[in-house]
């Protein structure tokens, strides 16, 4: 049966806000204020708990569970209990569908065993993961997620982002390129050899903290790499360094295996580059179903103690 709390104007008008396309055209055909209608929706998604409606400045896009409850708006009021009873419960268990986003490098390494994990806890769940280096549009393209780095990652005010801290760079040779070049033994001799760069053409400007084993305080100083290779994969960068085209700063995790059979070498090893920060991002934290809480729960739990990841 239908939950006594639902108002089935609130109802009617949320389905005429995305047949009209907008709160503006609806409010017009309704012939009430748009504050009115903006409020209904409000009211429904209160009383349900869950997000309805994600909204831009620009644009609407329903949920899962807006979708769900749209499609079943015209149905008998026994339906439509039954719907709105299954879309409080997307509030209260995690099932249903996600769809996340994160860099191709994140995917590759991590996220298959991750999201594996994830799925055997909670098996009423679906997961769509897209693998890509551009900054997708969370709300239009309809992600619930994104694991992103670096500066921009809100371009949409309206979106949350949790801080999981920042990723530290180091610097990668191959034993052919130092036996050929020699090995830089302090950050300014790095000016004499050839680097890899990443998203950068000719050069790229860095700062370096040095940190002292038996001192409290470390040291930073800035400087200019230069190189004839710049690209924006570091699996590229990787292989191109295996191969000995010059010395790569990359995450560790991106080399771990290529370390431990020594085609790659950790060197300048007390050094670390300041880099991006990580984050997760989302839509909004009022009315998130508990499948998007969970994964958010758990890819935090897992990120953070990785221990190649090293966030600090």
């Amino acid at each position: 049966m239908l939950p006594s709390h639902i108002n089935l104007n609130d109802l009617a008008m949320f389905e005429e806000v995305i047949r009209a396309g907008g709160f503006s055209a609806a409010a017009r055909k309704l012939s009430q204020p748009k504050a009115s209608v903006s409020r209904a929706v409000q009211r429904l998604e209160d009383d349900l708990a869950v997000r309805l409606i994600q909204r831009t400045t620009r644009s609407l896009r329903l949920t899962e569970a807006g979708e769900l409850l749209y499609q079943q708006a015209n149905a008998s009021l026994q339906q439509i209990g039954d719907t709105l009873c299954r879309i409080r419960n997307m509030h209260e268990q995690p099932e249903g569908h996600l769809k996340i986003t994160m860099p191709v490098e994140f995917g590759m390494f991590f996220m298959g065993s991750l999201i594996a994990d994830f799925m055997q806890l909670y098996p009423q769940v679906y997961v769509q993961v897209d693998l890509s280096s551009r900054l997708v549009n969370l709300i239009e393209e309809g992600f619930d997620l994104a694991l992103r780095m670096g500066a921009g990652i809100l371009q949409d005010s309206s979106l949350v982002a949790k801080k999981l801290g920042k990723l530290p760079l180091k610097f990668y040779a191959s034993p052919y390129y130092l036996g050929k070049h020699g090995c830089p033994d302090t950050l300014q001799a790095l000016i004499k050899h050839e680097s890899i760069l990443f998203r950068y053409s000719h050069q790229q400007t860095i700062r370096a903290t040095c940190h002292f084993p038996k001192k409290a305080a470390s040291s930073c100083i800035e400087i200019q790499l230069h190189g004839k290779l710049s690209v924006d994969h570091y699996s590229v960068m990787k292989d191109a360094a295996v191969a000995g085209a010059g010395i790569a700063l990359m995450p560790p995790f991106m080399c771990h295996a290529e370390v431990l059979t020594g085609q790659l070498v950790n060197i300048l090893e007390q050094h670390d580059v300041d880099t991006d920060q990580l984050f997760l991002v989302y839509p909004t934290r009022k009315h998130q179903p508990a499948a998007v809480k969970a994964l958010i729960d758990f890819m935090t739990q897992r990120l953070l103690s990785h221990p190649l990841l090293n966030l600090g």
